[in-house]
C-alpha cells in the first residue's frame, strides 16, 4: 500500500475514534438510573462499582484505584451517603479509619450497571462474532497505542 493510500486509511481510522470518542462523552455525560430511580451520573456508578468491588475500602483506596483526589473521592462518597447507595461504618479494632461499603439500593445499581454493560458486550459481540486471536492482539495492540498515545499528551501538558 503506498503512503498516500496508507495515510487516507489512517485518517478514516482516526475519523471513526473522534466519533466513537465523542459518542461515549455524550453518553457518559447524561445521568442514568441503574434501577434504584436515582439518575447517577458515571463518576457516581464508577464509583458504586470499585466500592461494590472492593468492599470495606476507604476514602484513601478509593482514591487509587479511580485516580482521584481524596476531597473528590469524599465529596462523592457523601453524595452517595445521601442518596442511600453507599454507608460509611467504622470497624470495631479500628475506630480511626472510616470504611465504605454498599446499601441494598446501592448493590440494585451495581447490579443495574453489571447488566447494562452486558448488554453492550453482547452488542459487540454479536456485531464482531467470534475473533481470529491475530484479529484480538491488533485491536488490542490499536487500543494501546492510542491509551500510550493520550498518556504522553497528558504528560507533555503536565
Amino acid at each position: 500500500m503506498g503512503s498516500a493510500a496508507y495515510d487516507r486509511d489512517f485518517l478514516k481510522l482516526s475519523d471513526k475514534w473522534v466519533r466513537i470518542v465523542n459518542k461515549i462523552d455524550a453518553n457518559e455525560r447524561s445521568p442514568k438510573d441503574f434501577g434504584t430511580g436515582d439518575l447517577l451520573h458515571c463518576s457516581e456508578i464508577h464509583t458504586i462499582m470499585t466500592i461494590g468491588k472492593n468492599p470495606g475500602i476507604n476514602i484513601t483506596g478509593l482514591s487509587e484505584i479511580l485516580g482521584i483526589s481524596k476531597s473528590a473521592i469524599s465529596q462523592m462518597v457523601t453524595k452517595l451517603v445521601q442518596k442511600g447507595l453507599v454507608e460509611k461504618y467504622r470497624e470495631a479494632d479500628n475506630k480511626k479509619e472510616m470504611r465504605l461499603s454498599l446499601t441494598p439500593q446501592g448493590n440494585i445499581a451495581y447490579i443495574g450497571h453489571e447488566h447494562h454493560h452486558a448488554k453492550i458486550y453482547a452488542g459487540m459481540h454479536k456485531r464482531l462474532g467470534i475473533l481470529e486471536r491475530s484479529e484480538y492482539e491488533l485491536l488490542l495492540r490499536f487500543l494501546s497505542a492510542v491509551e500510550d498515545t493520550f498518556d504522553e499528551c497528558e504528560k507533555k501538558e503536565a
